[in-house]
Order: structure tokens, then sequence, then C-alpha cells
């Protein structure tokens, strides 16, 4: 399994897995995205690929030479619990040893999908991620950041959503 930038031969497939994986208040335009890829070097966008099918996606920003921001991050619904999303996580924590963070959803809101939030929330701990007891408003939503690393801080969490164009609020759990 690798994770490889995006190619056009793995466009549709990248689409077809953000389209399914993010509610439209967390999407935005596939052309946004694209944009600030061929702007900006320290933005990816990737998919996750095992033996020559995609599996998944991510689109993250690096912070530095170590570190990175995972805005999006997805596994392919039809093969999901099948260790992709696990194996995937190791890979970014290995690529980046200084920390990856990343958001999921705000748990214990009541919200019409809580069991699936607290899903990921727990999918996330379980692939050595902790709370950082911070939430963050953004896109229309509100979340728990989340953080390989303690070394991971707000002021790059949010250095990184400004490279990607992204107004967020951070606030204490």
């Amino acid at each position: 399994m690798e994770i490889i930038d995006v190619t056009p031969n793995t466009q549709n497939d990248w689409k077809r897995v953000y389209d399914e994986a993010f509610p439209p208040y967390e999407q935005r335009p596939i052309s946004e995205l694209f944009d600030l890829v061929e702007q900006q070097d320290a933005i990816k966008m990737q998919v996750v690929v095992d033996e020559q099918n995609v599996v998944g996606i991510v689109y993250l920003c690096e912070i530095g030479l170590s570190k990175a921001f995972v805005l999006y991050f997805a596994i392919d619904a039809n093969i999901q619990s099948k260790g992709f999303g696990s194996r995937a996580l190791a890979m970014l924590q290995e690529r980046y040893p200084g920390g990856v963070i990343l958001e999921a959803e705000e748990t214990g809101t009541q919200a019409e999908n809580e069991e699936q939030r607290v899903r990921r929330y727990d999918f996330y701990m379980r692939n050595g991620f902790e709370d950082k007891q911070l939430i963050s408003e953004n896109s229309g939503g509100t979340f728990h950041l989340l953080a390989s690393t303690p070394d991971i801080n707000t002021t790059e969490y949010l250095q990184a959503m400004h490279a990607m164009s992204i107004e967020a609020i951070v606030k204490r759990a």
C-alpha cells in the first residue's frame, strides 16, 4: 500500500470517495482544492492505493518538514473496516514524525450521525491520536482537534488552515 499524489487517472476516484465521505457543508469545490495544490507546494491531494486500486483519499497541508494537518482523510465506504485506514494513518505518522493533526466531528451533541461521529473519533484514538482538548469551528462545523504527537500546537494548525484559505476559531473543549 502507498500514498501518492493524485494523477489524471485517479482524479475521478478521489472525487467519488470525497463526495461519498463528507457532508456537503464540509466539502469545498473540487476546483478550489486543485487550485490550492497548484499554488502551494505544501498542500497535497493524494490517494491511498493498494494493488493499483484507490482505496482512500488524503488532502493535507505540510507544516514545515516533519508535520502535517490532514483536512480530508477517507477510505472508500465499500471497503472500510479492512485495515486500510489504520495502515494509511500509520504511513502518514511515519512520513510526518513531528506530528499529524486532524479534525473529528464534535461528539456528544446528539447529532443525527452521532454514532458515526463516535466511531470515527474512536478510530483515531485507537490509531495513536490524542484529543488536544481543543474545539475548532470552521466550514460550518465543530470539530475536536486530534494529534499524533504532543508537538503539534494551535498556531501550526491555524497556519495550515490559513494556507488552505479556511477561517477557523479554536477554543478549549
